[in-house]
């Protein structure tokens, strides 16, 4: 897998979910195998980071900034700092309509059971509503905290497939770093 730190021209998601599409070209009927987080805007200009199965290449609509090739190489029983953006909600049972979650303990718990197969703590809660298209707009959440994995097999896989729904968005990229 590679990770990146890139630059995106687009203000939505809709046109930053295209550029990226951008930084892996002949591939026109791919499925997705990445995942994006955007980290800052600044002077008209997205940072984001991406993590992929293979190397970006910049294009004319996206820049890769760096990136590195890196190996999974998670531990039982130990402690790793996490950031994921991510977009927490729930089946209505009555109507069966998708509801995103309003207060910031329903999206805790919400995260907490989404990484089931490791003890979480959550430090940090931030939501925000992100437009998608023109005046489409979906509400992500960014939670950091501590997680002590338990299961390492079902922790990869968040990492490598990501976590609910909107990854088209910038959801649902876990990062993970090893405390001391």
């Amino acid at each position: 897998m590679f990770i990146s730190l890139i630059s995106l021209k687009g203000t939505n998601s809709y046109q930053q979910h295209q550029e990226i599409w951008s930084l892996f070209p002949d591939r026109p009927h791919a499925k997705r195998d990445h995942l994006f987080r955007v980290e800052s805007v600044e002077q008209g200009l997205t940072k984001a980071l991406l993590q992929s199965a293979i190397k970006p290449i910049t294009s004319d609509s996206a820049s890769v900034l760096q990136s590195k090739e890196f190996n999974l190489l998670l531990k039982k029983e130990t402690h790793y700092r996490f950031k994921i953006t991510a977009n927490p909600t729930k089946k209505d049972s009555k109507s069966g309509c998708l509801r995103d979650l309003a207060t910031e303990t329903d999206q805790v718990d919400w995260i907490q059971r989404k990484l089931g197969g490791a003890k979480v703590t959550v430090t940090s809660v931030d939501p925000k509503l992100v437009v998608y298209k023109d005046h489409q707009f979906t509400k992500l959440v960014t939670f950091e905290g501590v997680i002590q994995i338990e299961d390492v097999e079902k922790v990869e896989g968040y990492v490598v497939n990501g976590i609910g729904r909107k990854k088209h968005a910038g959801a649902g990229l876990l990062s993970l770093a090893r405390m001391a």
